[in-house]
C-alpha cells in the first residue's frame, strides 16, 4: 500500500490517481476555524439518518449516520455551506448544486469499498471530498474490472483536507474508509456533487 502524506498547496494538489482516473488532494484546502465553524453548524442543523441494508440474509445498520442538503432538497443549503462550496467551486471549476454528508462516530463507523458511480448518472461528473473532524484513512484501489495491478493508496485526511475525483475515476477505481478502533473523534464528510440522484443515498 502506497501511504500518501506531502505538504502541498490547492495550486499545486499531490497527484494521488493519474493513470485512468484523476483524483488530487489538497490538505488544510480550509482553515481550521473555517472547518470548526462548519463542523458545528453541520452537528447543530443536520438532521442524520441510521440507514440499513441487507448482509447474509439479514438487515444491519449501516455503521454511519447520513444526511443530504441542497438545492430543492427538504434540508437546504446553510450560509456556512454555501461559503465552503464556494471555494470548492473556485478550485474545481465547476458548480455543485447539492452535498452528500456522512457523519462518522468513531472509529468502528466506516465506508466499505465502492465507487460514486449512479447507473442513471454520468460517472464522469465531477465529486469534491471534504473531511472535517477526526483525521482518517481515505484509500483507493482499482476495480477488477480495470485490469490494472496497482498497489492501495492510502492518505490520512484530516480537518479541512479536499479530495477531488473527476474524468474517469468512478470507472476504474474505488475507494473507502476502513475501521480503525484507535480512532475515538466525530469525522464529518462532505462529498458535494453534479446533479442530485434519485434517492440521495450515495456514499464516500
Amino acid at each position: 500500500m502506497r501511504q500518501i502524506g506531502l505538504f502541498v498547496t490547492p495550486e499545486e494538489p499531490t497527484v494521488l490517481v493519474g493513470e485512468r482516473g484523476d483524483v488530487t488532494y489538497v490538505p488544510e484546502f480550509i482553515d481550521a476555524a473555517t472547518g470548526t465553524r462548519l463542523f458545528e453548524d453541520l452537528h447543530e442543523t443536520t438532521q442524520w439518518r441510521a440507514d440499513t441494508r441487507m448482509m447474509y440474509g439479514r438487515r444491519v445498520l449501516v455503521p454511519r449516520e447520513t444526511a443530504a442538503r441542497g438545492e430543492r432538497m427538504p434540508q437546504p443549503w446553510t450560509p456556512a455551506l454555501l461559503e465552503v462550496r464556494a471555494r470548492i467551486e473556485a478550485h474545481a471549476g465547476t458548480a455543485f448544486d447539492w452535498v452528500f454528508i456522512n457523519r462518522y462516530r468513531n472509529g468502528n463507523d466506516s465506508v466499505a469499498w465502492h465507487n460514486d458511480d449512479d447507473a442513471e448518472e454520468d460517472a464522469r461528473r465531477v465529486v469534491a471530498s471534504l473531511s472535517l473532524g477526526a483525521t482518517r484513512s481515505f484509500q483507493l484501489r482499482p476495480k477488477r474490472s480495470s485490469g490494472m495491478d496497482m498497489k492501495k493508496i492510502a492518505v490520512d485526511v484530516g480537518h479541512g483536507d479536499l479530495i477531488l475525483m473527476r474524468g474517469d475515476t468512478q470507472l476504474n477505481w474505488e475507494h473507502a474508509v476502513p475501521k480503525d478502533p484507535r480512532v475515538a473523534g466525530v469525522r464529518i464528510n462532505l462529498t458535494f456533487r453534479q446533479h442530485r440522484p434519485r434517492d440521495a443515498r450515495s456514499v464516500s
